[in-house]
């Protein structure tokens, strides 16, 4: 591609059809640092009910007649909604020219790696990125004057907070645990004592105990502190991926973009937080089009997303009493 000579949009799209293979995509960039912890629902173009069924009573004395299903499970229903979110790009592709010559191998030879394709592949990065920062703690607001991306759908932490607010999450409903701040001094005891909050059966399964990066590295610090450990405890490293005294059924997830400085923890599994989306094609469909200067290259795309939880009841679901956004 000269990239002195006016952009040919035709030639840009019939290089993506041929080279479909090398496009990225939003959950492989680092959005997918966070996704990659959650569930993925294809085929939502609205809205979705879930729930999970509470096990029923079926087992009884015999008697020699059917009497069918003593007791039927209770679902309590929560509804996933997904939001329309848009990929844009105007701009004089000249300028990038360096960093695709040096990012690209063959950089110079557009037949093994079209400049278009790295483009597209650009945009894309700049939007899983942008997704990235504030995938955890968006918020809806249907005011058509907000643009934000952080205005379109409600991250899951912000979901958290919003049950809260609404009394579903509280620790007389036993899916609330009372940490109270974290101190080096003492956050072993404190997450250790709130995985032990949760039933035994889900102990015994295993599940996730979220949190933020900076927290995770002051529980690093005061593993650190505990001294010599015995090898098989699961604590012997930092960055530990185990909580200690779990025998590995509590995996650490170390979240990258929580907010700074949150002492915010979630129990649950990776099953239970779900995003939905429409077609996997979406997360990479950045499509170039005509704009009428024959210098300027423009794309745009569109995805929907969102966010929930199966079920927030404690036999599922533990969070602690720390805000995720800390207040000032």
């Amino acid at each position: 591609m000269d990239l002195t000579t006016p952009i040919d949009i035709q030639a840009v799209i019939g290089a993506v059809k041929k080279h479909k293979d090398l496009l990225t995509t939003l959950r492989a960039e680092e959005a997918g640092d966070i996704l990659q912890h959650f569930t993925a629902i294809s085929g939502v173009k609205d809205s979705i009910t879930l729930g999970r069924t509470t096990l029923g009573q079926i087992s009884h004395k015999y008697t020699g007649k059917f009497i069918g299903q003593v007791t039927n499970g209770k679902v309590v229903p929560r509804t996933l909604k997904v939001y329309p979110c848009v990929m844009e790009m105007s701009d004089e592709p000249e300028r990038y020219r360096r960093t695709y010559i040096t990012e690209v191998d063959g950089g110079l030879d557009p037949k093994k790696h079209p400049f278009e394709i790295w483009l597209i592949n650009y945009g894309i990065k700049c939007a899983s990125k942008e997704l990235h920062d504030i995938l955890l703690v968006a918020k809806y607001d249907s005011d058509t004057a907000k643009t934000a991306l952080n205005t379109s759908f409600d991250g899951i932490l912000t979901i958290v907070e919003t049950e809260k607010t609404a009394g579903n999450i509280s620790t007389s409903l036993g899916n609330m645990h009372a940490t109270g701040a974290f101190t080096r001094a003492d956050i072993g005891e404190k997450l250790l004592a709130m995985w032990r909050k949760m039933p035994q059966t889900f102990r015994k399964s295993g599940g996730k105990m979220y949190m933020s990066e900076d927290l995770a590295q002051m529980y690093d610090d005061w593993l650190d502190d505990q001294g010599t450990l015995v090898t098989g405890t699961g604590a012997e490293t930092a960055g530990q991926k185990f909580l200690r005294q779990t025998n590995g059924k509590c995996e650490i997830v170390r979240l990258s973009g929580m907010p700074e400085n949150s002492q915010f923890v979630m129990i649950t599994t990776k099953e239970n937080i779900v995003y939905g989306y429409d077609k996997p094609s979406d997360f990479s469909s950045l499509r170039p089009f005509m704009s009428g200067n024959p210098y300027l290259y423009t794309a745009a795309g569109k995805y929907v997303l969102g966010f929930q939880f199966v079920t927030i009841d404690k036999s599922e679901f533990l969070c602690n009493d720390q805000p995720v956004t800390p207040t000032a």
